[in-house]
């Protein structure tokens, strides 16, 4: 029998933010469990990347766990892959903090495995033709990834079994193509499949490697793995199988470049895996490509098109949430900011650069299967981090006044505000409605604004289709296969916004809506969010004033809107002042939204005059009449918000739901609460302030 090489590859990550209890599920349902079983088998050698998030956590609390593994590396039967520390995409970051988390994991592994690694696992599989450029010096000869990038760039389905050489401007590496069938396969079909695979392949090609490489959390935490992989001991099954045929040899990635020479020299694209090319792409074309995909593999002809047909790459997701793109732009103006502050100083702010790190870790900046940016939790650690960072740079530079900037941080095309104090930073966005877009307390790491907008997704329209009262039976299938609805009564909350969810943006209404009305997308409401505004910035020592107005036809009468946002260099907080010229009788309002990251929670809940305790949890629907003052407390991370107006308002309030995929199924995920201060106009212009204040 014809002899072959089988290169076994883990990637287990965490994100940064995850709660603590899915790290301790990952972790005994998963990787110890996975370790434990490879541990028994020294003969099966295999490799693993670990993330550092999920690295710092295990050492804290399982450091038995990383001793294991460090044994398991001394007698030669796991190689450790490094990676960005934090899991970054390399494409989106700056070069130095590539370099920076790169050298931060081989550092870390020399320490805690004594080995450093000559391989990286490049985050979501995500390429850039830089890549061999930017990782070079750092002693790492290889990366791996989906066989579609080898495909794409005109390789032969028979020339994937070995690894090739790219370069950028003479820095060469080494990559790897992940066997597509090994990806879908293992630990899906039984091990038998696996080893007719490698014979069949063998038999025709003659001797050969095959990779696999993908997640971790396939073996005991995606659904029903757990059962399949440990109860029904499919791993061990799986392991015995290879081990018993011995023209099958497993070996390291690094061993087998040492061996090999390659199958010859390739230059790769921009892109990742499949799946993740369709969910870059804008949701209705991404659409049409899902309807194509389906359309040729009826055909039986998925091979003959698939190395031409790409979706998007991963930077879409930049253009397709705006907000990933606005907290990306922040990491990499803070990036140059400590660049040049470092050098100035002749000092290195590690603190601040491992926050700055931890905040670019990729899986709350996108969307595809799993839950990623729709989740609060995994948005929140990456404001959490950027913020605290930041703090600490506002510090080192010693600024007792306001640092402001009006430029185009966004890449948009149009300016924005930055006002940063030692308190806080607060972004307000002209070409948006004049609106604040963040406001980050620096006490606690916590932007109160971060709230994003029910959008149109791809995958709304499985959702559409799918019937609630279908099993899908109790067979193991891999999640990209699997269609479930956690709750009933999704699909009435496919309801979509027509503009970004910032703040201080204003409305015209011709009467007082109804709350549901509003939540459902139904009320008669002019959004002002889409709009220019014309501005002006007036920069004080202690202070700055963005002046900002808007002239706006309604109902054959024109209104104009002009508002005076002050930023102070005491305690966080706005202040608005608004005069407005506008038909008597009508209404105009202010929309917040403000996201606490718990719905139905104790810990957090309005305090407003009248209102029940019942009534007062932040997912309540409702309206409260001739206000002067409100306040939103979240007891679990020590806020109070607190609104006062000049004028009396009605207070509508409502909670904003999106509804997204996830590795378990449809669900609706919380991401904050919209609350608007109605004011009713009598003769004349409307004219009142609200003072915003953060304790």
């Amino acid at each position: 029998m014809t002899k072959c090489r089988f290169i076994f590859c883990l990637h287990n990550h965490q994100p940064v933010g995850n709660f603590d209890h899915v790290f301790e599920w990952g972790f005994k349902d998963c990787y110890d469990r996975t370790l434990r079983v490879l541990d028994e088998y020294p003969e099966f050698r295999f490799a693993v990347h670990h993330s550092g998030p999920l690295l710092e956590w295990i050492e804290e609390r399982y450091p038995k766990y990383i001793e294991t593994l460090a044994r398991m590396s001394r007698r030669g039967q796991v190689e450790i892959i490094g990676g960005g520390f934090y899991e970054p995409i390399f494409s989106v970051i700056a070069e130095n903090d590539i370099r920076g988390q790169l050298d931060m994991m081989q550092d870390y592994c020399t320490r805690r495995f004594g080995s450093r690694p000559s391989g990286f696992w490049t985050a979501e599989r995500v390429w850039d033709p830089e890549i061999p450029r930017l990782v070079s010096g750092l002693g790492l000869d290889y990366t791996i990834l989906d066989d579609n990038h080898f495909r794409y760039a005109g390789i032969e389905e028979d020339e994937l079994y070995g690894y090739y050489l790219t370069e950028r401007l003479d820095r060469r590496l080494a990559v790897f193509p992940i066997d597509r069938f090994l990806r879908y396969s293992i630990p899906f079909r039984m091990p038998a499949d696996t080893i007719d695979y490698f014979r069949s392949v063998a038999d025709r090609r003659g001797e050969c490697a095959f990779l696999y490489g993908d997640d971790g959390e396939k073996f005991g935490m995606w659904p029903g793995t757990y059962k399949w992989v440990f109860e029904e001991k499919w791993l061990v099954n799986f392991v015995e199988a290879v081990l018993r045929e011995d023209w099958i040899e497993t070996t390291l990635p690094s061993e087998y470049l040492r061996q090999n020479p390659p199958i010859g020299r390739v230059y790769l694209t921009q892109g990742s895996y499949y799946e993740l090319s369709e969910w870059a792409l804008p949701s209705k074309v991404a659409s049409r490509l899902i309807d194509l995909n389906a359309e040729i593999k009826s055909w039986n002809r998925e091979k003959d098109f698939c190395p031409f047909l790409k979706g998007g790459v991963w930077n879409n997701f930049l253009i397709k949430y705006p907000e990933s793109n606005a907290l990306n732009k922040r990491t990499l103006l803070l990036s140059g900011e400590l660049d040049a502050l470092e050098s100035q100083k002749g000092v290195r702010l590690e603190e601040a650069r491992r926050e700055l790190y931890k905040s670019e870790c990729n899986c709350a900046y996108w969307h595809g299967l799993f839950g990623g940016v729709y989740l609060s939790s995994l948005r929140h650690a990456l404001h959490q981090n950027l913020l605290s960072a930041e703090r600490r740079y506002m510090e080192a530079r010693s600024i007792e006044g306001l640092d402001l900037r009006d430029e185009d941080i966004w890449n948009e095309g149009t300016n924005q505000v930055l006002v940063r104090s030692r308190t806080m930073a607060a972004t307000v966005a002209p070409t948006h409605g004049g609106a604040v877009a963040q406001l980050g307390v620096y006490s606690g790491g916590f932007d109160i604004f971060a709230v994003i907008p029910r959008r149109y997704e791809a995958y709304h329209e499985t959702l559409k289709r799918f019937n609630e009262e279908e099993s899908q039976g109790e067979e193991v299938r891999s999640i990209h296969d699997m269609v479930v609805a956690k709750e009933k009564g999704l699909k009435e909350r496919l309801i979509y916004d027509s503009c970004r969810r910032y703040s201080f943006k204003d409305l015209i209404m011709r009467e007082l809506p109804d709350a549901d009305e509003l939540m459902n997308g139904k009320a008669d409401v002019v959004e002002m969010g889409h709009l220019p505004y014309e501005y002006a910035v007036e920069k004080k020592p202690k202070s700055a004033v963005v002046r900002l107005n808007r002239r706006h036809i309604f109902e054959g009468r024109e209104v104009e809107v002009v508002k005076r946002l002050t930023f102070r260099a005491g305690p966080a907080g706005i202040k608005a002042s608004y005069s407005v010229d506008i038909a008597p009788g009508a209404v105009f309002g202010v929309e917040l939204n403000i996201n606490l990251l718990a719905a139905h929670d104790e810990d957090r809940y309005y305090e407003i005059p009248g209102l029940s305790r019942e009534m007062s949890y932040l997912d309540c629907t409702g309206v409260s009449r001739s206000l002067r003052s409100f306040a939103l407390t979240d007891r679990y991370s020590g806020l109070r918000i607190s609104m006062e107006s000049s004028r009396a308002f009605d207070l509508l309030r409502y909670p904003v739901y999106t509804v997204s995929q996830s590795d378990r199924g449809f669900e609706k995920n919380y991401q904050g609460s919209s609350l608007i201060l109605a004011y009713t106009a009598g003769k004349g212009r409307l004219e009142f302030e609200i003072a915003l204040s953060v304790d």
